[in-house]
């Protein structure tokens, strides 16, 4: 049961019609929008009533509203799912090393080039094809024994190995400097993976969800090197709860760039962070977003802008946030490179996995 459409009506003119903004293909019938219908249904106040005012967007036959604005208003996506755990508990959470994501002092669209120490704890996935390999998603490197990537980087996909310590793919040994002050880094490491992991509930179609996975490495990395180090993961419950919304983030990769080339040399760019509820507004005023899809970006965020983005190749790489470990400043890895749009650096902005509502997963399949 719910009001008349003609009553629903009246209510919008008593209060002064406002227009909806950016609502693209979502709006629809207020009829249509179960959200609506259940919200004027059961919560028949004042502020029900600007919500409607806020969600009317136009009429046909009866009013139409945006519906997303009741999905944004029905959810909370400022909460951990997994409130009740307790990161610092967990018995695996010793296997994440707390000598990780050091700040060196001294597609990614926009980026600049960093020094070649500066994200040693970057990785390569490198697949089999017939007789051959091929280099595509990225990944980071928690432990000696584990790389973090995108779930869609190792489903029905032949990896076969990772590489370690790159900086330029077209050569073996990346070199810096000038004159008598040039210093070679130690060559890459490439070690074979024994196990990809991808979560158990991620799925593509008809959208992305639980796009998580883990590399289990044959052997250990040798991170005594310096081109070779860990990322840190939000390992205390601090930084699990840490808002990183409205901050700049970095992300590196080796994806296509504003040309639409690939880049042989890491790229770094930093792009602003955006809340879930942001997110779905961006993807809704382009169209990008259905009542049947909304729930995807529960588990994400997004980040980007007009000419700073990730893009194709950037896949499965980190998103990172300075943050405090243990009384000093750190890269904090808080995101995965999912999907986003095919033309890299235009709004809507890159989806990313959020780890911090993943992290019991990650420790729950990691081990010695």
């Amino acid at each position: 049961m719910f009001l008349p459409p003609s009553v629903l009506l009246g209510v919008l003119l008593s209060i002064g019609i406002t227009s909806c903004k950016y609502c693209g293909d979502d709006c629809i019938k207020i009829s249509s929008c179960s959200m609506a219908l259940d919200r004027v249904k059961n919560n028949k106040d004042n502020e029900t009533a600007n919500m409607l005012k806020n969600a009317f967007c136009g009429f046909d036959e009866e009013p139409k509203v945006c519906c997303t604005e009741f999905i944004i208003s029905m959810r909370s996506f400022e909460n951990d799912p997994n409130d009740e755990f307790e990161v610092e508990k967990h018995p695996n959470v010793n296997l994440l090393p707390e000598d990780c994501g050091d700040i060196d002092g001294g597609k990614i669209v926009g980026g600049n080039k960093p020094s070649p120490y500066e994200f040693p704890w970057l990785a390569i996935i490198i697949y089999k094809i017939g007789n051959d390999f091929s280099m595509d998603c990225g990944g980071s490197v928690i432990n000696s024994r584990y790389v973090l990537t995108a779930a869609h980087c190792i489903m029905d996909r032949n990896v076969a190995k990772v590489r370690i310590g790159e900086y330029d793919i077209s050569s073996d040994v990346d070199c810096s400097g000038e004159d008598s002050y040039i210093e070679c880094a130690p060559k890459y490491q490439e070690i074979d993976v024994s196990e990809p992991i991808h979560h158990e509930a991620y799925r593509d179609n008809p959208f992305t969800v639980n796009d998580i996975g883990l590399l289990r490495l044959k052997t250990h990395a040798d991170l005594s090197v310096r081109n070779s180090g860990t990322i840190c993961l939000p390992m205390t419950n601090l930084l699990l709860t840490k808002r990183i919304y409205g901050e700049r983030a970095t992300v590196a990769g080796w994806g296509i760039t504003e040309n639409q080339t690939k880049s042989n040399v890491l790229l770094r760019v930093d792009v602003p962070t955006y809340s879930p509820r942001e997110c779905l507004k961006r993807y809704s005023r382009n169209g990008r977003v259905n009542l049947e899809s909304y729930n995807r970006l529960t588990y994400t965020f997004c980040a980007g802008e007009l000419g700073h983005d990730s893009c194709k190749g950037d896949s499965g790489g980190p998103l990172m946030v300075e943050s405090i470990v243990k009384n000093t400043y750190k890269q904090v890895q808080y995101g995965i490179v999912s999907y986003g749009n095919n033309e890299c650096g235009s709004d809507p902005p890159t989806i990313y996995t959020d780890i911090r509502k993943y992290m019991k997963w990650i420790l729950d399949h990691i081990r010695p």
